[in-house]
């Protein structure tokens, strides 16, 4: 079936590993993979390493970024094992955000299986 003008058919990982990705705000990624599913893609953010940071406010501003991702169909996955390394509670991960707890496993499915492109930061 042939692609419509304008819509995104392909499925994207954004993969973030750290909370800075070089002197940019580690938001623009985010709002990149918002850009994605407005497009019609389908879009996963997996937080990882430092990047798992993002996560655990809604009230900074990559977390409240997050949670808008969230809410336009976004797919926000974050890492169980480097969560649990930074000694934070589950209770501050962003409302929606999935926890995975096969980190490397899960990726490597994800990025041979799942994703046509992907975005590592």
């Amino acid at each position: 079936m042939p692609r419509k003008a304008g819509k995104d058919n392909k499925r994207y990982g954004f993969v973030l590993t750290s909370t800075a990705v070089s002197t940019k705000d580690p938001g623009q990624l985010v709002r990149s993979a918002i850009a994605k599913r407005k497009e019609g893609a389908q879009v996963t953010v997996f937080l990882m390493g430092d990047g798992v940071l993002l996560a655990t406010s809604a009230k900074s501003a990559c977390g409240a970024t997050l949670a808008k991702a969230i809410g336009a169909g976004v797919r926000v996955l974050v890492s169980k094992d480097h969560l649990d390394a930074t000694g934070l509670p589950l209770a501050r991960l962003v409302k929606g955000a999935v926890l995975v707890e096969r980190t490397y496993k899960d990726l490597v499915t994800m990025t041979m299986e799942e994703w046509d492109r992907v975005i590592v930061c």
